[in-house]
């Protein structure tokens, strides 16, 4: 993501970017068809900050595949720039991406419009992975994504300070008190008016019962369950629990603020873990990092996924070459991969199982059952248009500009009305 679009979402295809990029782009080798489908083809994905890809996954794939080798074309690193070039292919019904690496809230757009094509469940391992990424890559109940990157935001907390971490929001209050007596700020999570508080207020609404949108795709979000989710963030700055300050927060401010000591709680995506506990340095607070899932109303809250699926495009004619590509991704070799990124989640729920990895990645037990029960974003075709309006009425009731409960009808009016365009 890029962690969920947000820096987030800088974690999950900036950095799921890690999974799969370092490439050129130039040639178009999907072009020229191929009449059984196979033959090289082109992945289209944010830039890799790792170069991981290249070595550990493309270069593998390659050796094994000479006459279906894939290209990477890397994208610009912003997100919303990645979104604009698939878009302007798909519009032009050009092969030249074959695949595309799409963050998970673009599922749902793209195959709305047709262009990606429906997945076949039984050609690839869908039943070995994560429900919750599963989720994600569906429109309407049909597969259209292979999830390959996961994300899941997690409380990372000190436990020199705390013995027990929170389960639920009034625990996380109570643990305030030890934040007064140390002299630093109790919790922060990314509440800049960006995509990053779409993912915060849809957590808060979410782990309170709550849902913006319901099963049958009807707007839900003016209800008793969403306002005491946006409650309880409201509250955090009326009542000082969560910092003035923190009303300008994005995933790097929260996390630069605990790494000096200035506080207890923090909500962010699991690269945090690696920065705050490497020694040496920016950080203070190296060896005595928590990590739990999110507390909720009344237990164990509900993330917001992160994560990126892979695409076919509609266009592509070197289809069963990419779908045997999606499977390589989605295999134990690659997942491997993804687990060493630190910033995104693999999507493989056996790796979750493997305690050499827990030992080694001691986030990895709480980061499972944080994916356990996550939810995805709003799955709306139009979800840019919904994740602005969300932003913009949860910032006024955070700000003390509107009432939670003016906030959530004004909001509901805005969702239905795009819905109706």
């Amino acid at each position: 993501m890029r962690k969920p679009r947000t820096a987030a979402a800088a974690a999950v295809l900036t950095s799921t970017a890690m999974l799969l990029v370092a490439g050129c782009a130039g040639t178009t080798p999907g072009g020229g068809g191929n009449a059984d489908g196979r033959g090289p083809f082109t992945l289209a994905m944010g830039k890799d900050t790792t170069g991981k890809l290249k070595s550990k996954v493309l270069d593998v794939w390659n050796k094994r595949h000479p006459n279906e080798k894939v290209t990477l074309i890397e994208l610009p690193e912003s997100a919303d720039e990645q979104r604009t070039a698939m878009v302007q292919n798909f519009q032009a019904k050009s092969d030249r991406f074959d695949a595309v690496a799409m963050d998970v809230i673009w599922t749902s757009e793209f195959a709305a419009r047709g262009w990606v094509q429906k997945l076949d469940a039984d050609a690839l391992p869908i039943a070995d992975l994560l429900p919750a990424a599963t989720a994600t890559a569906k429109y309407k109940g049909q597969l259209y994504g292979a999830p390959f990157a996961s994300a899941g935001a997690l409380l990372f907390y000190r436990k020199d300070l705390v013995s027990k971490p929170p389960t639920t929001w009034k625990e996380l209050t109570a643990d305030c008190a030890v934040a007064k007596r140390q002299q630093m700020d109790c919790y922060a999570g990314q509440f800049a008016q960006y995509e990053g508080l779409t993912v915060n207020a849809s957590e808060a609404i979410n782990s309170a019962g709550g849902a913006v949108y319901g099963p049958d795709g009807q707007v839900t979000v003016d209800s008793p369950e969403a306002k005491k989710g946006i409650d309880f963030l409201v509250d955090g700055f009326r009542k000082g629990y969560i910092p003035k300050k923190a009303i300008t927060y994005k995933e790097e401010d929260g996390r630069r603020a605990f790494q000096k000591g200035d506080l207890l709680f923090l909500r962010n995506w699991p690269y945090v873990y690696g920065l705050a506990n490497t020694k040496g340095s920016d950080t203070k607070v190296a060896g005595k990092v928590g990590v739990a899932p999110l507390p909720g109303a009344n237990g164990t809250g509900a993330s917001t996924l992160g994560g990126a699926n892979l695409g076919l495009s509609s266009y592509s004619k070197h289809k069963k070459s990419v779908l045997d590509f999606m499977a390589f991704v989605e295999s134990p070799e690659v997942q491997r991969v993804e687990v060493q990124d630190l910033t995104n989640a693999p999507v493989l729920t056996e790796l979750y199982k493997d305690k050499a990895l827990a030992k080694q990645f001691p986030f990895l037990p709480a980061l499972h059952q944080s994916l356990l029960n996550a939810r995805p974003r709003p799955q709306v075709p139009a979800y840019n248009d919904a994740s602005l309006h969300i932003q913009r009425e949860i910032y006024k009731a955070l700000q003390g500009e509107k009432s939670t409960s003016q906030a959530l009808k004004d909001l509901a009016d805005q969702l239905k009305q795009s819905e109706s365009r």
